[in-house]
């Protein structure tokens, strides 16, 4: 959860940075992968929810034992990528 940074300590404004840094990613075209884990029962981030490029690049972990596992998912996404010119 966005608890604290340099600028703001209260998370509505943590957020709204973050937000905006997320819309500024994908409007220079980069493709956002999201993470979230949670391993104390915390709600699912909507933040991190909307930030990701598209559904199936937010993950939501429950246990650390995860972390492997969803890395290798995206590195295998990731060596798909093709340039087209």
């Amino acid at each position: 959860m966005n608890t604290q940074d340099r600028w703001y300590t209260d998370q509505a404004s943590i957020d709204a940075r973050q937000s905006i840094t997320c819309a500024n990613a994908k409007a220079a075209g980069l493709t956002l992968y999201m993470i979230q884990v949670d391993t104390g029962g915390d709600p699912t981030s909507t933040l991190l929810q909307n930030c990701a490029s598209d559904a199936g690049k937010f993950f939501l972990l429950t246990s650390s034992s995860e972390i492997v596992t969803t890395f290798q998912q995206i590195g295998t996404a990731l060596s798909n990528l093709r340039i087209a010119m």
